[in-house]
């Protein structure tokens, strides 16, 4: 039979698509189950410091973890792979799809993750693995399942065991928090640029209250990227300052230069550390705090041991 010229086209583009088609190997496929956990989606939006938990009732949430080696050579520079070409197939042929990930560990996004990778630019001499985590909503009573990966450029399938449920770990487990410098003062002078262009601004508290400026020290334990880059990362927004029954104090922002920004990312290597100022609202006789990072308490915070000034 004489096949047409635009179905021996389609034919062969078919053809060549699935010799593009690498195979990935796992270096590691683990699995972690929860029966709760803590939603980061909207956290930074929320001031208020109220928790958003994920619970479905009959269900576990799987999270699941696979480090794959890169398939690097030279004529494979990248591996992609969206979230909807990533499946756990259950014993009985279900398959679903992942309802979020981490991008950092401990802090959970309801966005499921893809896989985005390229070749190290001084391949061979340097390797880079493949980094994928995902959430899935599995059924109670599941004991394994089969994680499959099947985009243009890659495909991948493996054994995942389902364990016992735990607990979720901590985002504040990843490091350690100190209070260094307390200080207390009713007005902040900003300003913003330098020299004859300079622009002066206040920042007041309002009655009743102080600001009350925290210096922390931020000492990385172990990397919670969970790319693998060993270090760890936090923004300002992921702390928060409370009184003693719990009730959160508003968050003024992190200082920068002679400015408060209300939140800036940031990186320290592990075993270093490096420090950081932030200033909440406070009311003026209250004499303790607690540092909280995500929902962990971190760190008393001895308010009264810093006199009450005017300014900054």
């Amino acid at each position: 039979m004489k096949l047409s010229i635009p179905l021996a086209a389609a034919l062969c583009l078919l053809a060549q698509s699935a010799i593009a088609q690498t195979d990935l190997t796992a270096i590691s496929l683990s699995a972690r189950a929860y029966e709760q956990v803590t939603s980061w989606q909207e956290r930074g939006f929320r001031p208020a410091g109220l928790s958003e938990v994920v619970r479905v009732p009959g269900h576990i949430l799987l999270d699941v973890r696979a480090v794959l080696d890169g398939p690097w050579s030279d004529t494979i520079e990248r591996a992609q792979a969206g979230s909807r070409d990533i499946r756990l197939v259950l014993p009985d042929g279900r398959e679903l799809e992942p309802e979020g990930g981490y991008q950092y560990w401990g802090q959970l996004g309801l966005i499921p993750r893809t896989i985005s990778a390229r070749r190290p630019r001084d391949f061979p001499e340097a390797d880079a693995d493949i980094h994928w985590n995902g959430l899935f909503l599995v059924p109670e009573g599941v004991t394994q399942a089969t994680l499959t990966i099947a985009s243009d450029d890659i495909r991948f399938s493996g054994v995942v065991s389902v364990p016992k449920t735990s607990t979720p770990e901590t985002a504040a487990s990843f490091a350690r928090f100190e209070p260094q410098g307390i200080r207390r003062f009713r007005v902040a002078e900003l300003q913003d640029g330098n020299g004859a262009g300079a622009v002066p601004s206040t920042i007041t508290a309002l009655p009743g209250t102080v600001l009350a400026e925290i210096e922390v020290q931020v000492t990385g334990v172990a990397g919670n990227n969970a790319d693998g880059d060993d270090r760890f990362n936090w923004s300002t927004s992921d702390f928060r300052l409370t009184d003693p029954q719990g009730q959160t104090l508003p968050l003024i922002g992190e200082r920068f230069i002679r400015r408060v920004l209300d939140s800036q990312f940031n990186g320290v290597d592990i075993g270093d550390s490096a420090e950081r100022t932030m200033l909440w609202l406070v009311p003026e006789g209250l004499t303790e705090a607690r540092l909280v990072f995500g929902e962990t308490e971190v760190a008393t915070v001895a308010l009264a041991s810093a006199a009450i000034t005017e300014t900054d």
